[in-house]
């Protein structure tokens, strides 16, 4: 296995009060705060519960103390808010750099309805994870939370954001309201492109985690909301959003990568089977277009890599998911190890390093 590792999604733990703190005063009662609900101390946005966490355990502590330490909790390291606890870390999981994600940002930020309320939000955010991280170390690859109520303000902030020195920005992975493929998002397509930000779409954003109620819930839910940004990858492809934007990269993040191979082969097989239909006519297959474009991130998937002789090497990118529990920190090697049995060298090294060197632009020491 190669020396360096890149994890493509990893993840920070924003501060709860964040927003009720940096947020102009006239949005605060409205942004992102914690307020208790039925006896338990709960994540709010506008009149909207986002998160609800456990009764406080401690008398006379601090709502916003009490919630960052059960969130702290289910998080199970220092490094989701600390730089330097962080590098001793992925030093630990032996992982040389990261993609890192918003914890609740994503969550709070894309439940909202009021636009200068959204825009104002990810400002907030982008500012905090950039002033607290981009200086620490070039190991740490930011991302920035876009806003969506209106165009005209992702594109502000899409152009901030890149010259503040951000590499990858995030939308939702679904906007049921206003899909990908509507014409009102070329402008964003543009420059993205233009700024060559690769645009990331997190799986379980812009829709429910929990569909699912009652037995078996968990995993239907965990089934539904990880495989669910193949009708991403199908809009972004269909739509000829990335045949008119050949410089733009897309990556669907924490969704796993064994389902890629059958959603490529259907969309390739329905744009034949249905050509009577199929709106716009494209230059390549869909398929091609992602394979040019596009790439997944996975943590432990197999089946992943039994798919590559259908996905190819190049879209595929692996992260540690740190540090939440459902991640391979602090064994991502050992667990890697039992992925790459009989896989080629050069093709470990283009998943587990090169594709995200590439897009990302991480400087990784020579050997």
């Amino acid at each position: 296995m190669r020396e360096f590792l890149i994890s493509a999604d990893s993840h920070v733990a924003e501060p709860v009060d964040l927003w009720s703190t940096a947020l102009p005063a006239s949005m605060r009662q409205e942004g992102p705060r914690v307020e208790m609900r039925d006896g338990a101390p709960c994540i709010l946005v506008e009149d909207q519960v986002i998160r609800r966490f456990k009764s406080p355990g401690g008398k006379g502590m601090p709502l916003s103390e009490s919630v960052t330490k059960q969130q702290m909790g289910s998080l199970v390291s220092l490094g989701a808010v600390d730089p330097d606890a962080r590098l001793k870390d992925l030093d630990r999981d032996g992982v040389w750099g990261e993609v890192m994600y918003p914890n609740l940002a994503f969550f709070c930020v894309h439940r909202m309805r009021r636009a200068d309320l959204q825009a104002a939000t990810c400002r907030v955010y982008n500012d905090w994870i950039a002033d607290t991280f981009f200086q620490r170390s070039d190991r740490f690859c930011p991302v920035a939370i876009l806003p969506v109520l209106d165009i005209e303000a992702t594109v502000q902030e899409l152009r901030r954001v890149s010259k503040r020195g951000f590499k990858a920005a995030l939308l939702p992975a679904h906007i049921d309201s206003r899909p990908y493929n509507d014409t009102a998002y070329e402008a964003v397509w543009r420059e993205a492109a233009a700024c060559g930000m690769p645009l990331s779409f997190h799986a379980g954003t812009g829709r429910t985690q929990t569909p699912a109620h009652g037995p078996g819930g968990a995993i239907v839910n965990y089934v539904v909301t990880v495989s669910s940004p193949m009708e991403t990858i199908a809009y972004f492809c269909g739509s000829g959003v990335l045949e008119r934007h050949p410089d733009l990269r897309i990556v669907i993040v924490e969704c796993g990568s064994g389902w890629l191979a059958w959603a490529l082969h259907a969309m390739d097989d329905i744009y034949h089977q249905h050509a009577m239909f199929v709106r716009p006519k494209l230059e390549l297959l869909p398929s091609e277009y992602f394979r040019r474009q596009g790439g997944v991130t996975f943590q432990n998937d197999p089946v992943g890599f039994h798919n590559l002789k259908f996905t190819g090497d190049r879209c595929l990118l692996w992260g540690s998911d740190y540090p939440h529990p459902e991640g391979t920190w602090p064994q991502s090697r050992e667990i890697l190890a039992r992925q790459l049995v009989d896989v080629p060298s050069s093709t470990a090294d283009r998943i587990l390093l090169e594709n995200a060197q590439e897009l990302y632009g991480f400087s990784v020491p020579s050997v």
